[in-house]
């Protein structure tokens, strides 16, 4: 009798728990949705850096950070890379910053550009200022290695790929004409990576093994096609970061679960992901 106690106390208890669960994402989501409703009254003003940072981890006596234009200068600063030298500012933060504008805009919010300043410094009800305070750009060497066996025999291959990283740093604020939110800084990088297609073949006569190894390497335009696509992506981080500070500061604590929203435009969908969004800096 007293276990059959237990056992029903302790279903009712999981049940209980469950329900305030369901019911905190149902609060959540409401917010969400509140917010996403609402960001067509948010005017936002974005700026972006006139240069980007770069970086040479394949150099083999230094790896330093510098600009394109220090490699006019000196053009050892480029010693062993193959994309680095074929970029330049405009390439990167060009496709950048249209993508990242455009996508702000397919959220409802009404996008400023920084030639718009003296505009948007007159507009007095709520706004958001993002400003997009540095890229950074580093190439350097990915290694795989291919293994097979024949017989009692191990193969091995090392192949070596040019890989590049995009990396940015956001800082965002919320103004009213009285005060002004300050949230931490925001950062984000992907990884581009060469295509390859290696295997393993044996000579019939003489049995011996050979690696036979294609390399499509990355593109000038694939790096620039790739800078867009992470404009959109971290326009897209920017409102999901926006949304989920909204939901956190409408529900009290003791009402809030640990998850993150994320907000679809074009599916008008809202859900959830544990690593598809900023990384947040002191």
């Amino acid at each position: 009798m007293l276990n059959e106690v237990r056992k029903t106390s302790f279903l009712a208890w999981i049940g209980i728990s469950a329900f305030l669960l369901l019911s905190s994402c149902s609060v959540e989501r409401k917010m969400a949705k509140q917010f996403v409703a609402r960001a067509q009254q948010y005017p936002c003003l974005v700026l972006f850096p006139s240069e980007v940072l770069v970086t040479n981890l394949k150099h083999d006596q230094r790896s330093e950070s510098f600009y394109f234009i220090d490699a006019v200068k000196d053009t050892s600063l480029f010693r062993n890379s193959m994309i680095l030298r074929t970029l330049n500012d405009d390439s990167l933060i060009q496709p950048f910053q249209d993508a990242f504008r455009s996508e702000m805009g397919q959220y409802g919010l009404k996008v400023y550009s920084g030639d718009e300043m003296e505009q948007f410094t007159l507009i007095r009800e709520p706004s958001l200022l993002v400003n997009v305070a540095q890229l950074e750009i580093q190439e350097y060497y990915t290694d795989y290695e291919d293994k097979i066996s024949v017989g009692e025999d191990i193969y091995s291959k090392v192949i070596y790929l040019t890989s590049i990283n995009l990396g940015a740093w956001f800082e965002v604020a919320k103004m009213d004409s009285v005060h002004e939110v300050k949230y931490p800084v925001l950062f984000a990088s992907h990884d581009l990576t060469d295509r390859w297609n290696g295997y393993f073949t044996q000579k019939l006569l003489t049995g011996e093994i050979q690696y036979k190894l294609e390399i499509d390497t990355i593109s000038t335009g694939e790096v620039s096609s790739f800078a867009r696509y992470l404009g959109r992506l971290y326009a897209a981080y920017t409102f999901d970061y926006l949304m989920n500070d909204y939901i956190k500061k409408s529900i009290p604590p003791t009402s809030q679960t640990q998850k993150y929203y994320r907000y679809d435009p074009y599916k008008k969908w809202i859900f959830t992901t544990e690593k598809d969004r900023f990384i947040l800096l002191d």
